[in-house]
């Protein structure tokens, strides 16, 4: 188990780091945050409970043992990492508020990349500008080698996936229809399915349906999106990206809702698509579940990179504690 596992909240955040986050916060001329609830509540707090942390660790270690109907191939090899996206001095100001200010990040395959920060940190904002919904002010992207630019469904065919804190589909339609969609996006566009090369050679239907059981849907095929429950709504929303055959998949706060028990089987499927070579970056307020599941982790603050790195070094970042704590009175 790594080291950062081991630590109980207690000692990550003493009061020794409290009052050098309030030291630092005096000599930047920082306000105080406050918060809106997202994180328990308190003013910015980042909380980890460190027994939901620690059962994440063997969910992580899991990989599917058997190649069956909605099961993911078994991975027999470690994936090669390499560079897909690079993201340099990104910024957009909507009037005089700077959302995002000469922000980096780097991401790359076989990797899960998160993208933390408190309330208003820039965190969707950032989002949307990789995704197309926003066009920064400047900064360049480059996606698996080549500028990124374009509408958000050109973006998509060429390899961006993306679901939202609020799930976007066509509620008029059925779920396999909106299935199909995201499978017929991939196919114009010639693409492979980095984490399954099979489902290419299955019809819309057959691998509409073996998508939806993968990500554990277990409801109608046939039944319109719109009457759907908010978490099955999320579930459908993961599986059309899927379809689409992503070789980069965002993820916009894909843990909302979901107790231990759903989020120790989610962080599974990730690091299992992972470990078969899709990109991941998620931005997620659950501290215990992105400390348990990611790889590299990007924190913004007012819109700029406050600090970078494992997980490990995050939590015991002064930068980062000074963000999520605030101001000692």
């Amino acid at each position: 188990m790594n080291g950062w596992l081991m630590y109980p909240p207690k000692d990550i955040f003493d009061r020794e780091a409290k009052l050098r986050a309030a030291r630092l916060m005096e000599q930047r001329g920082r306000l105080q945050r406050v918060g809106s609830g997202h994180n328990g509540g308190r003013a910015g707090t980042l909380l980890l409970d460190r027994q939901k942390l620690a059962r994440f660790q063997p969910a992580r270690e899991r990989v599917a043992g058997h190649l069956v109907d909605g099961a993911l191939p078994i991975r027999r090899r470690r994936i090669e990492g390499r560079e897909i996206l690079k993201v340099e001095d990104l910024a957009i100001h909507f009037g005089g508020v700077h959302a995002l200010d000469g922000v980096d990040l780097t991401a790359r395959t076989a990797e899960i990349a998160g993208v933390i920060g408190p309330n208003g940190a820039g965190k969707t904002t950032f989002f949307n500008c990789l995704s197309g919904l926003l066009t920064p002010d400047r900064g360049q992207i480059t996606f698996d080698g080549h500028k990124l630019n374009g509408s958000p469904a050109t973006r998509g065919r060429h390899g961006l996936g993306r679901t939202f804190q609020t799930p976007k589909l066509f509620g008029t339609l059925a779920v396999m229809d909106n299935l199909i969609f995201g499978c017929r996006t991939a196919d114009s566009a010639r693409r492979q399915y980095v984490f399954d090369p099979g489902l290419r050679r299955l019809s819309h239907q057959e691998r509409a349906a073996r998508v939806a059981r993968l990500v554990g849907y277990r409801g109608d095929l046939n039944a319109p999106a719109g009457s759907l429950p908010f978490g099955d709504l999320r579930t459908v929303e993961l599986a059309r990206a899927l379809c689409a055959a992503p070789s980069l998949l965002m993820l916009d706060e894909p843990a909302s809702g979901l107790d231990v028990s759903q989020a120790e089987n989610f962080v599974e499927l990730l690091r299992t698509l992972s470990d078969l070579g899709l990109s991941i970056l998620l931005i997620e307020h659950d501290m215990s579940l992105v400390m348990g599941i990611c790889d590299h982790i990007t924190v913004l603050d007012f819109g700029q990179v406050i600090a970078e790195g494992t997980p490990s070094e995050v939590q015991n970042n002064e930068a980062v504690i000074e963000a999520y704590l605030g101001r000692e009175h």
